[in-house]
């Protein structure tokens, strides 16, 4: 006789080969989406670091705390301090994200955490800006600048120590 066609054994050596595989590769598949999302979170906190450092000078230099150009987006220095937030930072351009949504009619960037796909444009940040001077060997007084970023609101928002890369 002259079948064609597999037999039941055929079938079932086939699929326990199939489970196999998947039971194989998934978890691998699944950790290496864990450590991707985890690496782009951390690029969007060193990114959010290093806006906040050009936002500030912006600022503190710039015209970026003319209201009449920038309306709601524009900043002011406080002491030495600006407060914001990660959505003005991305809707000034100092913060570069693809993600929009449209607010009375006007489309505005968002913020998108990547490990958990929440929008945290209303994490507010505090700036803060030290100088601290010293003088070498040839009395040539030497300026240092640091940037500190703290957060201040926000349970998915990034943590401070998050910023400060611990």
């Amino acid at each position: 006789m002259n079948r064609r066609g597999f037999t039941l054994i055929e079938l079932l050596a086939v699929i326990i080969l199939i489970g196999l595989l998947l039971v194989i590769t998934v978890p691998n598949i699944l950790s290496m989406v864990s450590t991707s999302k985890q690496t782009s979170y951390n690029t969007l906190v060193k990114n959010i670091v290093t806006s906040s450092q050009m936002y500030y000078e912006e600022c503190e230099y710039g015209d970026l705390s003319s209201t009449s150009k920038y309306g709601s987006y524009a900043c002011s220095i406080s002491g030495n301090t600006i407060t914001t937030t990660l959505g003005t930072l991305a809707n000034t351009g100092f913060l570069k994200v693809n993600d929009t949504k449209e607010v009375s009619g006007k489309e505005i960037k968002v913020v998108i955490n990547p490990t958990n796909e929440k929008d945290i444009s209303d994490c507010q940040i505090k700036i803060e800006k030290t100088v601290t001077t010293n003088t070498d060997v040839n009395n040539i007084e030497n300026y240092k600048v640091t940037y500190t970023v703290t957060d201040i609101t926000g349970t998915d928002c990034p943590t401070t120590d998050e910023y400060k890369g611990e």
